[in-house]
């Protein structure tokens, strides 16, 4: 089932890979975390046709290619809009621009990353609890 596949975090500060790896251990989820600290090397991963994961978790700030150009790349090459895999961004700002071009990208989320864990935690685990429910009406409708 795509609800128990790979989650992508793609991150490029340690510290925050660090607490989203922690808070993934105290969810107890089973899928695979895979771990990303330079966004072109997620985009060269997710364009292997045999990868489908089940989320793709991103910064937004990042360097190389930041998280709304990752996003843009995924909505306009073929292969990777086809694979219906819900984007969530995961973030410090929380400026009226951020959201509005997150918007605009068509994500499924947004999540303020904050300096309360167990608010974030909270956060991640309502966030794949409901896609974990969902994601099957989605795809579905997709296919």
């Amino acid at each position: 089932m795509k609800m128990h596949r790979d989650i992508l975090v793609i991150e490029d500060d340690e510290d925050d890979r660090d607490i989203l790896q922690e808070i993934f251990k105290d969810l107890g989820y089973r899928n695979k975390l895979v771990f990303f600290a330079d966004s072109t090397q997620a985009l060269a991963y997710i364009r292997r046709p045999e990868i489908e994961p089940f989320i793709i978790i991103s910064d937004i700030n990042m360097p190389k290619l930041g998280g709304f150009e990752l996003r843009n790349i995924i909505l306009e090459e073929e292969l990777l809009s086809d694979k219906d895999i819900p984007y969530i961004f995961i973030s410090n700002a929380q400026d009226d621009y951020s959201i509005r071009q997150a918007n605009k990208l068509s994500i499924q989320g947004y999540i303020h990353k904050g300096t309360d864990y167990n608010k974030y935690k909270e956060k991640i685990r309502n966030l794949i609890d409901y896609w974990k429910e969902n994601i099957n009406t989605f795809s579905s409708r997709n296919s």
